[in-house]
C-alpha cells in the first residue's frame, strides 16, 4: 500500500511539474506575441498619428497641458458665438461636500472666489443632513448663517443639496466620512462637474475644465509629491532615450494648437505619462497580464508587493456623472473598501475605478477586439495649476516640476532657464493646504503661530518663505473678512 502511494505521489509531482513548465512556456509565448503586437501599435501611433482620426492610442495614459485646455475652451466659446448658440452653463457645476461645520467657511471662500472670477456655472454644495439637524443650537445657528451667506453669493447659481453621510464603520478618524465625496459621481443633472476638496484656496475660475474633450469621463492631477529626484531623472531618460518621444513641450503644443483650431482629434498628440511611473517593469505585456485580478498568483506574487509611483490625486476631479459608474461604486467598489482598514475614497478611485495599470489592460483588450470601439475615458491634468500642495512651495525639487507642469517633459531644455517662484505660483488656480506637520490654516489663531521664517537649514530661501506666507496670509485675511 505504501509503495503504491509513493508511486502516486511521484506521478502527481511529475504531472504538477509538467503543468508548471507548460504554463510557464505558454506565458512566455503569450508575452512574446503580446510584446510584438504592442511594439507594432506603439510605432503606429507615433508615425501615423496625424492620419488616425478615429483610432485612439490604447497603450498610454495621456497628459493634457494647460495651454491645450485653455485653447479647447477658447475654441468652444468661438463655436458658440459663430453658431449663435450660447453655452448652457446650467449643464456644469463646481462641487464641494461638507460634513463638518469647520469646513463650511471654506466652501463660502471657494464659491465666492469662483463667482468673483466670473463663472456662470452652478455652485453645488453637498451638505451632510446631520449638520442641518444639529441638536446643538449654536452650531446649527452658525451653519444657517454661513448657508445664508453662501446663497447670497449668487442666488441663481448656488445649490445647497442635503445628503446622507457615507460612513466607514467604527472609523473615527478625520477620513471616516470621506466616502461621502463619492456622491459627486451621482450628480447626473449635470453634464460635467469640477469637484473641489474645500481645504484649499481657489485663486481663479477653472471654467476651462468643463470643456475637455467630450469623451473624457474623468480627469485629475496625479500624486506628483510621491516622486523622488531619481524617479524624475529616470522618467526624463525614459521619454527621451528609451521611448524616443520629444521631451520638449514645444514639440507638442504647436501641433495640438493647430488641431484644436481645426476641430481635429487631439488625444493621440498629447504627451504620454512615462510608463515607468505606474508600471513596475519595462515588460509591458507582463505588466498588462499581471494588472488583472485573474492573473495567476504564480506570476503575480512579486508584482503585488510593488506600489505604483503615481496614482490619481482626488482633491480636484473633473467628472462626467453617470448612473453606471455610480452603480459600480455603490454595488461593488464601496462595499470592498468599507470592509478594509485604512482604505478610503482615494484608494477606491485608484484601485477600483481608475487604476492606471488596469486601464491599460482594458483599453488594449477592447482595442484588440475592435479598434474603433475603444474611446479613452481619462486624462491627467497639470498638477501645478490644478492640484498644487502648499508643501511644494517650500520644496526646491518641486519648483522645476511646477514650472514644467507635465510630468516627464520640459518647457525649456536649457537647464539655466529660470522663472521666479512667485510667477509660477501666480499661475496656480487651486492650491491645497497640505504641508505636514503644519496643520490647516484655520486651526491657528494667527499666522505667527506657523509662518515660514528664513534662517534655518530647512527653509533658507527668502523668496520661498515670502511666497508660502503670502498664500496663507491671503487665506487668513479673506477668511476673517467673510466668515467672521
Amino acid at each position: 500500500m505504501f509503495f503504491v502511494s509513493k508511486r502516486k505521489i511521484k506521478f502527481l509531482v511529475l504531472v504538477a511539474f509538467i503543468v508548471l513548465v507548460v504554463t510557464l512556456l505558454a506565458n512566455v509565448i503569450v508575452q512574446f506575441q503580446l510584446n510584438k503586437e504592442i511594439k507594432h501599435y506603439k510605432k503606429l501611433f507615433v508615425k501615423d498619428k496625424d492620419n488616425l482620426h478615429d483610432l485612439y492610442d490604447p497603450l498610454n495614459i495621456k497628459q493634457i497641458p494647460s495651454e491645450t485646455i485653455e485653447e479647447l475652451y477658447s475654441f468652444q466659446r468661438k463655436q458658440a458665438e459663430q453658431n449663435n448658440k450660447p453655452i448652457d452653463w446650467n449643464s456644469f457645476a463646481y462641487v464641494n461636500y461638507v460634513t463638518d461645520e469647520d469646513y463650511l467657511c471654506n466652501t463660502l471662500l471657494q464659491f465666492r472666489a469662483l463667482k468673483q472670477g466670473g463663472t456662470k456655472a452652478k455652485l453645488l454644495l453637498l451638505i451632510s443632513d446631520d449638520m442641518l439637524n444639529d441638536e446643538e443650537v449654536s452650531k446649527k445657528d452658525r451653519t444657517t448663517k454661513l448657508l445664508d451667506n453662501l446663497r447670497d453669493i449668487a442666488p441663481n447659481q448656488v445649490i445647497i443639496r442635503p445628503v446622507q453621510n457615507i460612513l466607514k464603520p467604527n472609523d473615527f478618524t478625520p477620513w471616516g466620512k470621506s466616502f461621502t465625496k463619492l456622491l459627486v459621481f451621482n450628480q447626473t443633472d449635470f453634464d460635467r462637474v469640477v469637484y473641489l476638496d474645500n481645504d484649499a484656496t481657489v485663486r481663479d475660475t477653472m471654467d476651462e475644465l468643463f470643456f475637455l474633450p467630450s469623451y473624457i469621463k474623468f480627469a485629475a492631477p496625479v500624486t506628483y509629491w510621491d516622486l523622488s529626484e531619481d524617479d524624475m531623472e529616470n522618467a526624463y531618460h525614459e521619454v527621451q532615450k528609451e521611448e524616443k518621444w520629444p521631451i520638449s513641450l514645444d514639440k507638442y503644443l504647436a501641433p495640438l494648437s493647430k488641431r484644436v483650431k481645426d476641430g481635429l482629434q487631439i488625444y493621440n498628440h498629447l504627451p504620454n505619462l512615462p510608463p515607468s511611473l505606474f508600471f513596475n517593469s519595462k515588460n509591458i505585456a507582463q505588466e498588462i497580464i499581471q494588472s488583472t485580478s485573474s492573473a495567476s498568483p504564480l506570476f503575480n506574487f512579486h508584482h503585488r508587493k510593488n506600489r505604483q509611483k503615481l496614482i490619481f490625486a482626488t482633491n480636484l476631479m473633473v467628472i462626467k456623472p453617470d448612473q453606471k459608474t455610480f452603480k459600480t461604486i455603490t454595488n461593488d467598489a464601496l462595499p470592498k473598501c468599507l470592509r478594509k482598514k485604512e482604505k478610503y475614497d482615494m484608494d477606491l478611485i485608484n484601485e477600483e475605478l481608475y487604476n492606471l495599470k488596469k486601464m491599460i489592460y482594458y483599453q488594449f483588450k477592447l482595442f484588440r477586439k475592435l479598434k474603433s470601439y475603444f474611446v479613452p475615458e481619462v486624462v491627467v491634468l497639470p498638477f501645478a495649476k490644478y492640484g498644487l500642495l502648499t508643501g511644494s512651495i517650500r520644496n526646491k525639487f518641486h519648483h522645476k516640476l511646477m514650472y514644467n507642469d507635465v510630468i516627464g517633459y520640459k518647457k525649456s531644455t536649457d537647464e539655466k532657464s529660470t522663472v521666479s517662484l512667485k510667477t509660477i505660483i501666480d499661475q496656480c488656480k487651486y492650491i491645497h493646504f497640505s504641508d505636514y506637520p503644519t496643520g490647516k490654516p484655520w486651526v491657528y489663531e494667527s499666522l505667527e503661530g506657523f509662518k515660514c521664517t528664513v534662517g534655518n537649514e530647512k527653509y533658507p530661501d527668502e523668496e520661498m518663505c515670502d511666497v508660502w506666507n503670502s498664500v496663507f496670509e491671503e487665506d487668513a485675511n479673506t477668511r476673517a473678512a467673510v466668515c467672521h
